[in-house]
């Protein structure tokens, strides 16, 4: 037998193996609607006569297994697709558990969170994934989960699926081809799945901007969070708070919003990490300062985050990393917020400014390059890497933070 007999012979069992799999074992993530530490959402896309909605789960130190059923969904703009979603409740924070499809033998592993931030934690962030082909995506995402980060949080432009037009319909099979890979790739080296969390951006919607949740059906099937209006808080106990913004994709930035915004930061000001994340930068790397929705997001929501305490915001859109300086009133000040981004996790090439940097006096750094954002908090400091595909740290940035 020739090598490239023997070559060919194998490579058609494992691909024919991975072909038996179904597309429910290959699209399996998680997420989280409620408490991080005791809960945890599961969720799967199957083809419509794959209609299972009961899981297995126990605790790793436990032996006996216990059924628990959820809920399946149709696959907005589609009668091909079913989305199915169990959520778990009452778990033990911190303490990892297995789940299985009912008579299946293969199991899966997750993490819940801890209450109290007792020893750091990492989570990574960027936004802008599946712009391009399938490798572009699973370069950083591989790179992303060799961290075993706790999770995960997606800025927008997720898979790329929306349409310009409000009436035409998304791609549907983008979507599957980011959760296969998502499935496939953002597993911990220990063998963890990595639950994620998303804000929307253009390319999530039907239309892209100025839209309605109505045209933002799938992002919010796939992500779901309490209510019906996208825009969420998830809370990690009392030591973490992530807002997940729409910038104006199926909300309004200003008005209902941005008054929902003044209102929760109002209700945390014991949280020791706030962070906002969206998708439309207010301080663009690449795109004009004065485009409209930064003019908005600055106008409106800026105030709301210094007032609030947040910390740090995550912006995308731009395809490009940047870090600002700390920024109050529009200002450098060195008691300000950071603004970080902006969104090049699987773009195949950034982009360079339109204007130059003499021009974006905010900017501490520019790089028109690949990469994902990972944060390590610890309880009174956070530090932020920018890494790229190829796992170069980027950046480097330590914010003591003050209670």
């Amino acid at each position: 037998m020739t090598v490239k007999l023997l070559f060919y012979l194998c490579f058609s069992f494992f691909y024919c193996s991975s072909c038996l799999a179904s597309l429910a074992e290959q699209t399996i993530y998680l997420t989280w609607q409620r408490s991080p530490s005791t809960t945890m959402t599961i969720q799967w896309i199957s083809e419509v006569d794959q209609p299972q909605t009961s899981l297995l789960y126990r605790s790793i130190d436990s032996s006996d297994w216990m059924e628990v059923s959820g809920h399946t969904y149709k696959f907005p703009q589609t009668l091909t697709y079913l989305i199915h979603q169990v959520e778990l409740l009452s778990l033990k924070p911190d303490s990892q558990y297995l789940f299985k499809f009912v008579n299946s033998s293969k199991c899966y592993c997750f993490k819940t969170m801890p209450c109290h931030l007792n020893s750091a934690i990492t989570f990574v962030i960027g936004g802008d994934l599946y712009h391009d082909k399938q490798d572009d995506l699973v370069t950083t995402c591989k790179q992303a989960a060799l961290l075993s980060p706790s999770f995960a949080v997606l800025g927008g432009d997720i898979a790329y699926a929306g349409s310009s037009h409000p009436l035409k319909k998304q791609s549907v099979e983008r979507w599957i081809t980011w959760a296969r890979c998502w499935h496939r790739e953002m597993v911990t080296p220990r063998g963890c799945l990595i639950p994620v969390v998303a804000a929307i951006g253009n390319h999530d919607v039907s239309g892209g901007f100025y839209q309605s949740p109505a045209q933002a059906r799938i992002f919010s099937a796939l992500f779901p969070m309490p209510g019906k209006q996208i825009y969420n808080v998830l809370d990690f106990s009392n030591y973490l708070s992530i807002l997940l913004l729409d910038s104006g994709h199926a909300n309004a930035v200003e008005g209902k919003q941005s008054s929902w915004i003044k209102n929760e930061l109002s209700k945390r000001h014991s949280i020791t990490h706030r962070f906002a994340v969206y998708h439309v930068p207010a301080y663009p790397s690449v795109r004009p300062y004065s485009e409209e929705l930064s003019q908005k997001i600055r106008k409106n929501w800026v105030p709301c985050f210094e007032t609030g305490g947040i910390s740090t915001v995550f912006e995308h859109h731009d395809h490009a990393y940047k870090r600002t300086y700390l920024l109050q009133g529009n200002q450098i000040d060195p008691k300000g917020i950071l603004y970080l981004g902006d969104g090049a996790w699987g773009v195949k090439k950034s982009r360079a400014p339109i204007n130059s940097r003499r021009k974006r006096p905010y900017l501490a750094k520019f790089l028109a390059q690949k990469h994902f954002i990972a944060v390590t908090l610890k309880q009174d400091s956070q530090v932020f890497r920018a890494i790229s595909c190829q796992g170069e740290v980027l950046d480097y940035y330590f914010r003591k933070i003050q209670r």
